[in-house]
């Protein structure tokens, strides 16, 4: 038997919070989603998969969801992902 790590709900969550705020340091995003253990290689693969947009200003990154990101997690709340 193969595992499989399905992180569709780490990313809904992500997104979810994105969606109220729009754009969020890395460390905020962690921090409300503390039940997920986020670390930067996550955002990274969410970056890669063009869900979301990382900027490094300051001395962390900033994220911000992409449109993508957004049709993403409406089709995963209707069950279409």
């Amino acid at each position: 038997m193969r595992a499989v790590d399905d992180n569709r709900s780490r990313y809904a969550a992500v997104l979810r919070v994105l969606q109220t705020w729009k754009q969020l340091p890395e460390s905020d995003v962690s921090r409300l989603l503390r039940d997920q253990y986020l670390v930067t290689d996550d955002f990274r693969e969410m970056e890669d998969q063009g869900l979301l947009t990382m900027a490094f200003i300051g001395d962390e990154y900033i994220i911000s969801p992409t449109l993508m990101g957004k049709v993403w997690l409406e089709e995963f709340e209707n069950g279409k992902v």
